[in-house]
C-alpha cells in the first residue's frame, strides 16, 4: 500500500469514526490490513485515537483519555499555596500529570476566569 492509499484510507476511517465512534480494539480489528501496513499495534492505534481526541476531532465514549482536568481550579490551588503569585514559566512546570499546554493557552484561560490575572510574567490570584 503506498502513502496516498494509506492517507485516503485513514481519511475514510476518520469520516467513519465521526459518524460512529468506536474503541481502539474494534477499530484495530476492523482495519487490520491498514494497521499492518502502517506497522501499528493495537496500543499505537489507541494512542492515535487519543491524539485525535486531544485535537477535538472525535469523541470516544468510555475512553480513559476523555477526562478533562479542571486546570483553572488547579491554578487557583497552586497560587493559594504560593502566596497568590507565581511566574507563568513556573506554573507551566507544575501542571497536573498528562496536561500539556502553553503560556499563551494559560493566558487565554486566565482571561475567562475572574479569580486569575496575568501581571507581566506573573500569574496572580485576585481576591
Amino acid at each position: 500500500m503506498d502513502q496516498e492509499i494509506q492517507k485516503a484510507k485513514l481519511n475514510q476511517l476518520l469520516v467513519q469514526l465521526r459518524a460512529e465512534p468506536n474503541t481502539a480494539e474494534v477499530i484495530f480489528d476492523e482495519h487490520q490490513e491498514l494497521w499492518r501496513t502502517l506497522n501499528f499495534s493495537q496500543a499505537q492505534v489507541g494512542l492515535w485515537l487519543a491524539s485525535l481526541r486531544v485535537d477535538n476531532e472525535i469523541n470516544y465514549p468510555g475512553a480513559d483519555y476523555n477526562v478533562t482536568p479542571d486546570i483553572s481550579s488547579h491554578l487557583i490551588e497552586l497560587l493559594q499555596k504560593a502566596g497568590g503569585r507565581m511566574p507563568l514559566a513556573q506554573v507551566l512546570k507544575k501542571l497536573p500529570a498528562g496536561v500539556v499546554t502553553s503560556e499563551q493557552q494559560i493566558r487565554k484561560l486566565v482571561q475567562q476566569h475572574n479569580q486569575l490575572q496575568v501581571k507581566g510574567p506573573f500569574l496572580v490570584l485576585e481576591n
